[in-house]
């Protein structure tokens, strides 16, 4: 039945942003307007993960709530490349650890305060 999610991300600045997911090595995959920097909707991906980016004023931000998202990793090896990848360009704020909820995971909060973490279930 489903077959995707494509969760929406409230952003200030569209260019900013789009060069934010840009430089974790997501591509643009659509915007609303030919000048992607000018954009009021967007969207981004990389590997399966898809995210839209929607821009909002500061005053509108206040309705939007945060937002966060676990996203499943395929396993261990794809966990820590990732992490290492992102780490590098000083972007993580939750460093990769073992959870007692039975996760090992790592995370980061955008500037808008969504929060980002990728996951796998505890390997055994």
């Amino acid at each position: 039945m489903f077959e995707q999610i494509a969760p929406v991300l409230a952003v200030l600045d569209m260019r900013q942003s789009l060069a934010f997911w840009q430089r974790l090595g997501l591509k643009l995959d659509f915007a609303d307007t030919q000048d992607p920097d000018r954009a009021r909707y967007a969207a981004v991906s990389r590997d399966g993960l898809v995210l839209h980016l929607q821009s909002f004023a500061p005053d509108q931000m206040q309705g939007q709530g945060a937002i966060s998202l676990r996203i499943r990793m395929s396993d261990m090896a794809a966990l820590t490349a990732l992490h290492a990848e992102w780490a590098a360009l000083d972007v993580v704020t939750a460093p990769l650890a073992q959870k007692p909820w039975g996760t090992v995971e790592f995370g980061f909060y955008t500037r808008e305060g969504a929060a980002l973490f990728f996951y796998i279930d505890r390997p055994n």
